[in-house]
């Protein structure tokens, strides 16, 4: 034999032995993405939770294209990403998130990554953070702490009304108005023969705070929760934001108020008493009720009891019978002589 064919052997042992080698490797590691294997000096890019689909496929390529230099030898320019990795980049396979009236920040501005890791995550959709938790990464933790939180926002439940993207509605908000708060809300609370002005308009956020207050019921200003509470009016803010401050002011008058009998002004009768003023919420319901003038059916009463009121309105006043006692009515120009 001469030297030439042991050299030609002896390259072919090496080859044959070079191949089953890798084959060894590949045997070894069957459950590895694709992607692991052949970006081999980028290991791991997969091994999380959730990760990016072309990298799951090993189709590094589909987002980082080659150019004619080499890499790792250059590491900048082998390869190039279009709009610079940007939300371009992301539209050649996602539909496209900047296209109603509202949209997010990073949104508009193409800067897709600052929300999402580009391979893989813990996280659902390969958020880089669970929950509110990504929010707070550039929206200020401390605005939302309040004493009484909205309960989306204690949950870390942000996307309960915001959607992340885009949105028709101002804030990104999921509804407009009331049809935003009864995805969660009962609709049958805020019906009736009356319905509340901010109610019947849509406008809850009149009145409550949708993220978080320091006030019980996310009120945005002061409201007595007890049944009987001593006349402050420090302590009505929140009805003396729209109604008259001085409605049960005096003993009489003639304008303050519709609800007396002549001149005899039965708010200052029932809320403007040193320790056992009626609340306003004692005879109305705040958001609608099925009798005039938001007055309640029903309201709380001693135990587990809830007294009744029945309502009659006229064109001049109007009669109340409440739980067990006898009617009494009033009359604005003909003053009523209740027995």
């Amino acid at each position: 034999m001469n030297n030439s064919s042991v050299k030609i052997i002896g390259l072919s042992v090496a080859v044959l032995m070079g191949l089953f080698a890798v084959m060894l490797v590949l045997k070894e590691r069957p459950a590895q993405a694709a992607g692991t294997m052949n970006c081999g000096c980028h290991p791991n890019k997969a091994s999380k939770t959730f990760a990016h689909q072309p990298v799951k496929d090993g189709e590094c390529t589909s987002c980082h294209k080659a150019t004619e230099l080499k890499h790792p030898k250059f590491k900048k320019g082998a390869f190039t990403l279009t709009d610079n990795g940007k939300a371009g980049l992301c539209n050649e396979c996602h539909e496209r998130k900047d296209t109603k009236k509202f949209v997010h920040g990073p949104v508009g501005s193409g800067d897709c990554l600052e929300c999402h890791d580009v391979h893989q995550s813990d996280n659902k959709y390969q958020l880089k953070e669970a929950g509110a938790a990504l929010c707070f990464m550039c929206h200020e933790k401390a605005s939302f702490d309040r004493k009484f939180p909205h309960p989306p926002i204690s949950e870390g439940k942000c996307l309960g009304c915001h959607d992340p993207h885009q949105s028709d509605n101002k804030y990104m908000l999921k509804g407009a108005g009331s049809s935003l708060c009864m995805k969660c809300h009962d609709k049958a609370m805020f019906t009736g023969k009356s319905t509340h002005a901010p109610v019947a308009a849509g406008e809850c956020a009149s009145c409550h705070a949708t993220h978080g207050t320091q006030y019980p019921k996310l009120l945005k200003k002061s409201f007595p929760e007890d049944f009987y509470a001593s006349f402050d009016k420090s302590q009505y803010e929140l009805c003396f934001n729209c109604h008259s401050a001085t409605l049960a002011d005096d003993q009489r008058t003639g304008a303050e108020t519709n609800f007396r009998n002549g001149m005899f002004n039965l708010h200052f009768v029932h809320v403007n008493k040193a320790s056992k003023g009626r609340s306003c919420k004692v005879c109305h319901d705040p958001h609608a009720s099925s009798q005039p003038k938001l007055i309640s059916d029903k309201i709380s009463g001693f135990g587990r009891w809830r007294i009744p009121i029945r309502y009659t309105k006229n064109e001049v006043g109007g009669t109340c019978v409440v739980g067990c006692h006898k009617p009494k009515s009033y009359d604005r120009n003909d003053p009523v002589i209740n027995p």
